[in-house]
């Protein structure tokens, strides 16, 4: 598909079997987006940012990887940061005003 489109590809992966796939595919780069958000891990979702998949993929990848997914702290972020990611996505955290809220709220 890569070569189809001419353009950079990122994976959004949910497993290291995931990462593993897109990386023989040909991905440029390789992002936790969808780990907790499938059926095999949704088991995850409440735990946090995914730190074990980040450092699993940054291990095996030739290409860099995006830590993506629940990451809300500073800490957590510069834990991506350690556990291999190239960079680091802050999403909800920042940007859903109702999110922000609930979490001041709590």
């Amino acid at each position: 598909i890569k070569r189809r489109l001419q353009v950079p590809v990122m994976a959004d992966v949910s497993s290291l079997e995931d990462a593993q796939k897109a990386i023989q595919a040909g991905a440029d780069a390789i992002a936790t987006t969808l780990s907790g958000y499938t059926e095999a891990s949704a088991h995850l979702v409440s735990l946090g940012p995914d730190f074990a998949l980040i450092e699993a993929i940054a291990r095996i990848s030739p290409v860099p990887v995006i830590a993506e997914g629940r990451i809300a702290t500073p800490d957590s972020f510069r834990r991506a940061l350690a556990a291999g990611a190239h960079a680091v996505v802050v999403g909800t955290a920042i940007t859903n005003p109702r999110e922000i809220t609930r979490q001041f709220l709590a």
